[in-house]
Order: structure tokens, then C-alpha cells, then sequence
């Protein structure tokens, strides 16, 4: 397990962590040492995720859960705007953007995890990286899947593979190699 791949496992412990901390912590000198430990954390992780956001399949999944958290807490904040200050039109137009952001990735987190995966078995051929955004992709059985950067290092050495997929993300999740 490397660092990124951990930092992205431990990351909502740690954020939960923090926010009992930050909670319950009622000594100035102490708070402040709590919320730069958690600000340092935050950055880290980002500062990880923006250098390689496919790490780990953790890390994506991190992604759409944040895609989820952004769309609910946007649309409530425009929401109480709308409640409790004079009429915004921003606002009118914000809500409905961010509702969409959080079903889109609730969608997807719905397929990944309660349907039944894709299951390809055969060659892993032509392993690229996509430009538009540096995404790890192999076509398996003729169908181009995703895959994170240590699933393709591997693949380059050993080809013949059984893959689970998510039927909402296109990640794969679970890689069996098989012998040539």
C-alpha cells in the first residue's frame, strides 16, 4: 500500500476525527493546533489527489463522494439564501446546478455498489492514458475500461485478465491475472 493509497483510505476517519476534535476542544492554544493538523491533512490529501487522482480506487470513489457532498451542500446553502434573504436569482440558478452535481454522482455510486459488477475476462490490449484528463485506460475483451495507476503498471507485465467493473464509474475494482 503506498502513501496516496492510504491517505485516501484514512481520509474520512481522519475527517471525522477532526471534527470531534474540533468539537468538543474547548482550549484555545489546543484548538489552533487541531485545525492546522486538519487544514495540513486537507491539503495533503488534495495536493495528492490533484498530482494523481487515479492512485487508488479509493480515490475515485473519494471523488464522486465529494461530487455528492458539494452538490447537497450547494443547494443548501442556495436554499436558505433563497429562505432567508431577499430574492437572488444566482442563487435560483445555483440550486438546481448543484442538486444535478449530487445526483450525478450519487447515480454512479449507486451503480458502482448496488448493482452487479461487469465481469470481462480476456487480453488486456492497448493500455493508454486519455489526455483530457490523465485517466489510465485498457481495452479488455474489446470494451475500454478505466483503471487506476497501479493496476496499470501491472498490466503492462501481465495481460490475461478477469476484471470486475463498475457499471457506473467504468473503474475497475477487482483485477484477477491470469496466466498467458
Amino acid at each position: 500500500m503506498t502513501f496516496a493509497e492510504f491517505l485516501a483510505a484514512a481520509f474520512w476517519p481522519m475527517v471525522a476525527l477532526f471534527a470531534v476534535l474540533l468539537a468538543v476542544t474547548r482550549d484555545p492554544v489546543l484548538l489552533r493546533y487541531f485545525v492546522t493538523a486538519a487544514l495540513v491533512t486537507v491539503f495533503l490529501y488534495f495536493g495528492l489527489w490533484v498530482v494523481d487522482p487515479a492512485s487508488s480506487i479509493v480515490a475515485v470513489l473519494d471523488f464522486y463522494v465529494f461530487g455528492v457532498l458539494f452538490g447537497i451542500l450547494g443547494a443548501a446553502a442556495c436554499l436558505k439564501r433563497l429562505l432567508t434573504g431577499p430574492f437572488d436569482i444566482r442563487a435560483c440558478l445555483l440550486s438546481p446546478v448543484a442538486v444535478l452535481i449530487a445526483f450525478f454522482n450519487l447515480g454512479i455510486l449507486y451503480q458502482d455498489f448496488f448493482h452487479a459488477p461487469l465481469v470481462l475476462e480476456g487480453r488486456a490490449q492497448n493500455p493508454r492514458v486519455q489526455s483530457r484528463r490523465s485517466q489510465y485506460v485498457v481495452d479488455i475483451a474489446n470494451q475500454t475500461v478505466k483503471v487506476t495507476t497501479p493496476v496499470y503498471e501491472r498490466l503492462k507485465f501481465n495481460p490475461y485478465v478477469r476484471a470486475e467493473i463498475g457499471r457506473g464509474s467504468n473503474y475497475v475494482y477487482r483485477i484477477d491475472y491470469l496466466s498467458n
